[in-house]
């Protein structure tokens, strides 16, 4: 155990009693002012529980002062008007979903392309569709464009392969929508269907980002549609909360072990005797990574933040949140560089991560203290679009998902990468068409 764990035990304690008294203020954990502590108060009693000898001061207390910096945009303008709206379903009232015409049809064409693009992939490759029955092909796709990506920073998949990972984000979009709408059985399994794509994609390119941030995507629509129908509960009671969160971090696991065991080739056939040796090293050292790609991002922002607090720097101006768009754009910048967080003597390279979290990049491009400025208007801009979401005005549904986005997507900023905002954009479209005909008297609810 690190002997800064007691300090940053209470600083934890801290942003848990600071993130409870903004849902009380603001009515709702789904609150955009409390939704944001909530995340960071997960991350801190993760960080303190599964790796406590990882040190995250003195980082942590500049989570806790962006988590108020959240708490106080929501307070600037809450005026009491979210809680005129708590007709909610958990009140007995069975209030409908905003009205999505051809939202269907539009997850499954969304789907399909999204699966275009998987096929695309292979047999960009060279390989045969059937690569996607062998383990070993899947593997040695996966080794493929890792390798492409790693030795060559200007690396892009094809163009085609690009844009229809656009849909595959879409589709999480829309399906969180319609499975919070409390559909049919089979409108509910169709919600879940772009899970599919993501994680072929997943799988061939070996990099877990796309999977990851299909499930936020998926979550933070289904947030804001839960808000717009009326509930204000983000889960119905702790057990049950505490069982999802139990299951997340299985599935988290089994997602890092399974895109790190296929990406270095453990699948790929081999002669046995060096598959035996290989796979019990790989293996060994990838359960170490695992509490690393989950929680060492805590760390390595606090190690930063440690270095830097008084360090003047020139703000890169949007360069580190939004690098992607900034990328295509000939803005590129400097990949963060990677440090061992182990403090043991037996540190390996399974120990090493550059991913610093979302506060790293707010903070290089604003400052410091200009990224708390940042954060606050945009916690009262998202609070005042909520705000509208709880009065049923559909057209702000866009603005509230995007910052459940920000607020969940903890490892990085969520608006730096560049096809999941081009599918926001899309999605976001979609629905100001609806609201405004809606607003017009051309759609009625179903």
């Amino acid at each position: 155990m690190d002997t800064t764990w007691p300090l940053s035990a209470a600083v934890v304690g801290l942003i848990i009693l600071q993130a409870s008294l903004a849902r009380s203020q603001l009515g709702s954990w789904l609150a955009p002012g409390a939704f944001f502590g909530l995340m960071w108060a997960v991350v801190g009693v993760l960080s303190l529980s599964i790796a406590p000898e990882l040190r995250i001061w003195p980082g942590i207390l500049w989570v806790l002062f962006m988590s108020c910096s959240a708490h106080l945009g929501g307070l600037l303008v809450w005026s009491g008007e979210s809680s005129s709206y708590r007709t909610s379903a958990s009140e007995g009232v069975a209030l409908q979903g905003p009205p999505l015409p051809l939202a269907l049809p539009l997850l499954l064409a969304s789907v399909i392309l999204g699966m275009a693009g998987v096929v695309y992939l292979v047999s960009a490759s060279g390989l045969q569709l059937r690569s996607f029955f062998s383990i070993s092909e899947v593997s040695r796709l996966s080794m493929h464009f890792s390798e492409l990506r790693y030795t060559n920073p200007d690396y892009r998949e094809p163009a085609a392969a690009l844009v229809l990972t656009v849909f595959i984000y879409l589709a999480g979009y829309l399906g969180g929508m319609i499975f919070a709408r409390r559909g049919s059985p089979l409108e509910r399994l169709a919600a879940l269907s772009g899970v599919v794509p993501a994680l072929l994609e997943t799988l061939v390119l070996g990099t877990r980002t796309i999977l990851i941030a299909f499930v936020i995507i998926w979550i933070a629509s289904w947030c804001a549609t839960r808000v717009y129908i009326g509930e204000r509960r983000l889960w119905r009671n702790w057990q049950l909360a505490l069982t999802i969160l139990g299951s997340g971090l299985i599935a988290m696991t089994v997602l890092v072990l399974t895109v790190q065991t296929v990406r270095m080739g453990m699948l790929a056939q081999r002669p046995t005797p060096v598959a035996m040796l290989y796979a019990e090293t790989q293996v060994k050292g990838n359960l170490r990574s695992v509490r690393v790609q989950v929680v060492g991002y805590a760390t390595t922002f606090s190690k930063w933040f440690s270095e830097n607090w008084d360090v003047w720097q020139a703000p890169g101006l949007g360069r580190y949140s939004f690098d992607g768009p900034a990328g295509w754009l000939g803005y590129r910048s400097k990949l963060p560089e990677e440090i061992n967080i182990s403090p043991y003597a037996d540190a390996s390279r399974f120990d090493a991560t550059n991913v610093y979290s979302a506060l790293r990049q707010m903070a290089l491009d604003w400052t410091l203290p200009g990224s708390s400025i940042f954060f606050l208007i945009l916690s009262a801009l998202a609070s005042l679009a909520y705000v509208k979401v709880c009065g049923r005005n559909a057209g702000y549904i866009p603005a509230t998902v995007l910052y459940y986005q920000i607020a969940m997507y903890v490892t990085g900023f969520a608006l730096r990468f560049t096809l999941s905002d081009a599918a926001w954009v899309l999605f976001a479209s979609y629905l100001w068409l609806v609201s405004g005909a809606e607003l017009r008297g051309y759609l009625s609810e179903s």
